[in-house]
């Protein structure tokens, strides 16, 4: 949820900050209420929206990095501060809120990590997908330059 000056008091009285309910998660999961003001270079976390005077903790923005974490449903940020390697893994209501997070933290000077998986060589330094061999659904293996000319859309399907 995002407030407009208009709503500002369900955001603890500033205008245009970002802030709403994530998923806590850890030893035990809890539900609390997260702000991010633009220009603040901290995520204030209250225990609900009732409580918005009165911080149970807060996250430097400014020294932390941000990955996103798709493979949870729904999925989650995973927040770590730098200065004190703190880490923080809240989860969103749905995908659709992920964004509008992220947004916001932009906002405050956090870094936002694309995660790091190794790239194949050959991957690496392709300029198409012509020169690659996959196996299909059946697992028998098809070369990608037998759809030269066609629109081609490849899907993962993870069916192991």
């Amino acid at each position: 949820m995002s407030c407009s000056a208009s709503g500002k008091a369900a955001c603890g009285g500033t205008p245009n900050a970002h802030c709403g309910y994530l998923k806590k998660k850890g030893f035990v999961d809890v539900d609390r209420y997260y702000r991010i003001s633009p220009g603040d270079p901290y995520m204030y976390c209250y225990k609900d929206e009732t409580q918005t005077w009165r911080a149970v903790e807060k996250i430097n923005l400014s020294t932390s990095k941000v990955l996103t974490d798709f493979g949870m449903s729904p999925p989650a940020l995973l927040i770590e501060e730098e200065a004190t390697s703190t880490k923080w893994l809240l989860q969103t209501g749905d995908e659709g809120e992920i964004l509008p997070w992220l947004k916001s933290m932009e906002q405050s000077g956090v870094n936002c990590l694309e995660p790091q998986e190794k790239i194949c060589d050959q991957a690496e330094c392709a300029c198409n997908i012509y020169g690659f061999e996959v196996e299909d659904i059946d697992g028998s293996k098809v070369k990608l330059d037998k759809y030269k000319g066609y629109v081609t859309l490849i899907v993962n399907v993870a069916s192991e």
